[in-house]
Formats: C-alpha cells, sequence, structure tokens
C-alpha cells in the first residue's frame, strides 16, 4: 500500500515530466497569427486572406474545407477570401488552435484502447457547444469561453501522448469495469490536475487554467466559476449525444451549472438540438482540417 509520502513523491516526479513539455513555443506561427487576427473586431477578410495565403499547406486546406460537402456551394470556392466567408470567422478561429495544437500533441501513436481522433472531435464539439452556451447566456466575451471549451480536456492530450504507461493503467482499469474518472482518482493521475500543470507551466489565461481544473468540480470560491460552468455544461451535452471520445465523468448537478452560467433549461434544450443537427456533418469537415500536415 502506497503511504502519504509515496503518493507526494510520485506527484512530484509527475509534474517534473509535464513541466518539461516546452511545445506551446513550436506551434506554427500562422496559427498564432490567425488566432490574433481573428480576436481583433477590426479584421476583414483581406486580412485573413493575406495571412492564410502565406501558408500554403493552410490555404490549401482553408480552400479543401470550403469546397466540402457541408456548405453545401454550388459553385466552387477559388478564392481564400470567399473561403473565409464561406466558413465563417468562429469556426475558423477553432480549427486553427485546434489544428496547432494538434501538431503539438501526435495522437497516432497513443496507447491501445485509446481514441484519440475521438478526442479532438469531442473538444472540438466542446468547443462548439460552449461558444453556443456562452452566446445564450449574454457572456460578454463568448469566443474565450469557446477556447477554455477547446482545452479543457488538456490533461487527457498530455497523458495520451507523454504519459502513454500511466494512461495505460487507467485503461486496464477502465476494461476491468471501473468508470474513468474513478480509475484516474484510483491511479493518482487526475486529468485536470495534470492538464491545469500545464496549463501553468505555459502561463495560460487564468480563465483556461481554471476551466481545465474545475470543469468536472466547479467551486464557488473559482473566479471564472461561470465559464466554467458553461464549458460544464457543454462537455454534458455533447456527451449526452455520444459524440467523439466520452469517458464517464463524475455526476453534476445540472441546474446548478445552469444558475452559474446565466442560463435556462431551454437554453441547453435548443443547443443540444442544434448540436443534433450540425455536428455530425461538421466532424467530417474537422476531420479534413486536422488530417497529418494540415498547419505548417
Amino acid at each position: 500500500m502506497i503511504n502519504p509520502e509515496q503518493d507526494q513523491d510520485r506527484a512530484a516526479q509527475l509534474r517534473r515530466r509535464i513541466f518539461q513539455i516546452e511545445l506551446l513555443a513550436a506551434m506554427p506561427q500562422v496559427v498564432w497569427q490567425l488566432i490574433d487576427a481573428l480576436s481583433d473586431d477590426r479584421t476583414d477578410a483581406l486580412k485573413l486572406e493575406r495571412i492564410i495565403e502565406g501558408d500554403m499547406a493552410l490555404a490549401s486546406k482553408v480552400l479543401s474545407l470550403a469546397n466540402s460537402a457541408y456548405y453545401g456551394m454550388p459553385q466552387k470556392i477559388t478564392t481564400i477570401s470567399r473561403a473565409v466567408v464561406v466558413i465563417g470567422y468562429q469556426e475558423l478561429e477553432f480549427l486553427a488552435l485546434g489544428a496547432g495544437l494538434a501538431q503539438l500533441f501526435d495522437l497516432s501513436q497513443v496507447p491501445l484502447g485509446f481514441d484519440g481522433e475521438g478526442l479532438w472531435l469531442h473538444s472540438l464539439a466542446v468547443s462548439w457547444a460552449s461558444r453556443e452556451l456562452a452566446e445564450a447566456s449574454g457572456y460578454p466575451i463568448p469566443g474565450e469561453v469557446m477556447v477554455a471549451g477547446l482545452l479543457h480536456d488538456l490533461g487527457k492530450l498530455v497523458l495520451a501522448t507523454h504519459l502513454a504507461d500511466e494512461l495505460t493503467r487507467i485503461l486496464d482499469l477502465v476494461r476491468k469495469g471501473s468508470p474513468y474518472y474513478k480509475a484516474e482518482a484510483e491511479t493518482g493521475l487526475k486529468h485536470s490536475i495534470i492538464g491545469y500543470w500545464l496549463a501553468k507551466r505555459w502561463s495560460l489565461p487564468e480563465i483556461h487554467s481554471a476551466t481545465i481544473r474545475y470543469h468536472h468540480a466547479p467551486q464557488t470560491t473559482d473566479p471564472y466559476l461561470r465559464s466554467t460552468c458553461l464549458v460544464s455544461l457543454g462537455d454534458i451535452l455533447v456527451k449526452s449525444l455520444g459524440l467523439g471520445l466520452v469517458h464517464e465523468a463524475p455526476p453534476l448537478k445540472e441546474d446548478q451549472l445552469l444558475r452559474a452560467a446565466g442560463l435556462k433549461t431551454r437554453h441547453l434544450d435548443e443547443t443540444r438540438q442544434s448540436a443534433q443537427k450540425k455536428l455530425p456533418a461538421m466532424f467530417e469537415t474537422w476531420r479534413q482540417m486536422l488530417a497529418k500536415g494540415g498547419l505548417t
């Protein structure tokens, strides 16, 4: 039996390994340029066109995406400026960040039994749902909730790509019948804590660090409680639809989350209905954008 001192020592070793992940600076420069531009209300399609055309791989992906069956355009899209209009600023923003992160965390070599692509699709879907809920609640900056939703499972990305042996221990317990969140707790490998450690190591904005840490256990003392609850609701909504990777999480009281998020039950129901209609088709476009070689 592991004593408290051994637990502390193991946690310290784990933190040291996580703190060695210094890949954020390696994010393709075009991704940061695009996200900065999309965060500026003064940005127009012409500025985005210049950024995208400066990267051949990104330009190819954006054109391919705009011409996908999801958008159903009657005529072929041949210019970046038109593609930007077709795709829309919001979707382009989180696709750019998602594609950039996909290069930092190579999910092609994940442990057996772990659905790497499903994790990406889940993260993107939660990002989309969180923004929809933020807008419905009147949240002042829906975009920051969207990014928080995309990053909420950062700890699972770390486990899958940098702590494969540890993740295998969790998956072994799940195969034996343990709920995923209980297997994490039993092994001392909660993805919310692992993701939080890396978020702090990378000096991510506090709103994102808080969401990563508390999305399965919102705290009333958290100054970012509202945004955290919006992401928690987005996570619950996406899992209820069985879209992407679905791991059993600790139960939360939906009515308390709704109150803290500034939402009514009808807002959640409307977003769920919209997600049922839109997300399955969007998954195909996201797979295109996140395909190997998407952003360089």
